[in-house]
């Protein structure tokens, strides 16, 4: 219940809070004709589309049942998470503790960007805050849905990297095959899978399970990179693709030293900052999701996506909160154990 009503409220605070881009409208990504890449992310815009075919309900009523649904997956697998990682002393703390995921989340898919046009100003030998504005973020469908995939998949992985197997890997493979078709980002679980296997697998079947995956990638990306070429994107300057390059507009928005400040105290709702001083605590398996998975996609973040739409980093927050809960349960564990030698 409690799952429920915070995922009714952050779906009625986002699709008030925010507005969705004009050439990826809810209408246009339906009708199969936004802009790429956006249209090819196409798992959401399908699925509302066939719905509408058999029931009259309208884009933003579909899009919005699914936000709340996938808000309480979010909860559930974080739950999972805290359970398979050993956080938390009892289900019951880890159900409290599984609500917190919500919070770095919400910081970057519905908090708006503050626009500093003036640091400070001085009037009359009286100094002053200048010109900040708040400015509403861009909605995307797929934002969510492709966090609530990744942790889900760091999970699946994690767990066959204890103990490989078959079944496991198929369905690892499934669940990748459908968040494949919501966004591009997949991809980015390679390095982090060729890490966590190395060495726990024979080579040959190191190599397969990571053929296997590129294989599928491509057999799902290509084709709708294909179907939607069309789909032609007037904003992308990045060489051939239907990508944008926005390296040189991000760092001058750092630029701005009070900017950049907000900036790194809203990230991840500063939980890397646990990581990054009790980084001997960290599990190993994490250590290598943030390494393989979530530095390679934050580079690439930066160059295609603009920074001031925090949910560019999105699919990377749920592994900081993780990480961050991970290693202050380990570091508690450790003093505890120091006090009672003691």
């Amino acid at each position: 219940m409690g799952a429920g009503l915070i995922a009714l409220f952050l779906t009625c605070l986002r699709l008030t809070t925010t507005e969705a881009f004009e050439l990826t409208t809810f209408a246009r990504l339906v009708d199969f004709n936004a802009v790429e890449p956006f249209q090819h992310r196409v798992l959401l815009p399908a699925a509302a589309a066939s719905i509408q075919a058999v029931a009259p309900l309208g884009e933003t009523l579909l899009f919005g049942l699914m936000e709340m649904g996938f808000w309480m997956a979010l909860i559930g697998v974080a739950y999972r998470a805290l359970a398979q990682f050993g956080i938390g002393e009892n289900t019951l703390s880890r159900r409290l503790l599984a609500f917190t995921v919500v919070i770095p989340m919400l910081l970057h898919l519905i908090t708006p960007d503050l626009q500093i046009t003036q640091s400070f100003s001085a009037s009359d030998d009286i100094l002053d805050l200048g010109t900040w504005t708040p400015r509403a973020i861009y909605y995307y469908v797929y934002d969510l849905p492709a966090a609530v995939f990744t942790l889900a998949l760091v999970l699946m992985l994690s767990r066959l990297a204890e103990r490989p197997h078959a079944a496991g890997i198929a369905a690892y493979l499934a669940v990748f095959a459908v968040a494949t078709l919501n966004r591009e980002t997949t991809v980015f679980l390679l390095p982090f899978v060729a890490l966590l296997f190395w060495q726990r697998l024979s080579f040959s079947h190191w190599a397969a399970f990571l053929a296997a995956q590129a294989v599928l990638f491509a057999a799902i990306q290509l084709p709708l990179q294909w179907l939607f070429a069309d789909n032609v994107n007037p904003n992308a300057h990045l060489g051939d693709t239907q990508y944008e390059f926005h390296l040189i507009y991000n760092l001058v928005a750092l630029s701005s030293p009070l900017y950049a400040l907000t900036y790194i105290a809203r990230f991840a709702a500063g939980l890397y900052l646990p990581l990054l001083v009790w980084r001997r605590h960290l599990d190993r398996r994490l250590a290598l999701a943030l390494i393989g998975f979530a530095l390679p996609l934050a580079l690439f973040a930066v160059v295609v996506g603009r920074l001031v739409e925090q949910r560019i980093f999105i699919e990377i927050v749920p592994l900081i909160w993780l990480g961050a809960l991970q290693v202050i349960s380990a570091r508690c564990a450790d003093t505890g154990a120091i006090d009672a030698k003691r």
